[in-house]
């Protein structure tokens, strides 16, 4: 659905011979940096409490992890088991909803000068505008607003990875 919506609003906006920004954000490591204690209260915030928020906070606590690496010539080396601090266990159905949870705020702060468009950690944003003064003024405040928000979630932008493409109509 969020490739046909992209695609949607991308046409639709060159039909009306505007000129069409998308912005394609990369966040760096993103499940892995998503913040417990964050995420629980936006949680919170959207009425997850209760038992369904019980069983999210320990889905969450008390995880452990640890790191084999394989060689081919040697015995495996393998790491301590180490208590898991932050990030969302990914793989797993139940990590993609949450993180969306933890960047929903995101949508909301943009809405009114672009078109996010979210799935799983992928943020994108498409902006339409006949004025391309306005478009521009429009894409550096969509990005000063993402990065601001990313910031605040304890996630920093890959600045290397995140895209710019204009496409004219």
């Amino acid at each position: 659905m969020a490739i046909f919506k992209l695609t949607n609003q991308i046409l639709s906006h060159i039909n009306n011979k505007s000129s069409v920004c998308g912005i394609f954000c990369d966040s760096t490591k993103a499940f892995d940096t998503v913040n417990h204690d964050i995420l629980i209260s936006k949680l919170e915030y959207y009425g997850i409490i209760s038992r369904t928020g019980e069983l999210i906070k320990s889905y969450l606590s008390n995880r452990y992890q640890r790191v084999t690496i394989k060689t081919s010539h040697a015995s495996n080396c393998t790491s301590a088991w180490e208590l898991v601090k932050h990030g969302l266990p990914q793989g797993s159905i139940l990590g993609c909803s949450l993180f969306l949870f933890y960047i929903n705020d995101l949508p909301q702060l943009v809405k009114d000068i672009a078109l996010p468009l979210l799935f799983a950690d992928n943020t994108n944003f498409i902006i339409a505008n006949s004025n391309s003064m306005n478009m521009n003024q429009d894409r550096k405040l969509a990005l000063e607003i993402t990065q601001k928000c990313f910031k605040s979630n304890l996630m920093l932008l890959n600045y290397d990875k995140t895209t710019l493409l204009p496409i004219y109509g």
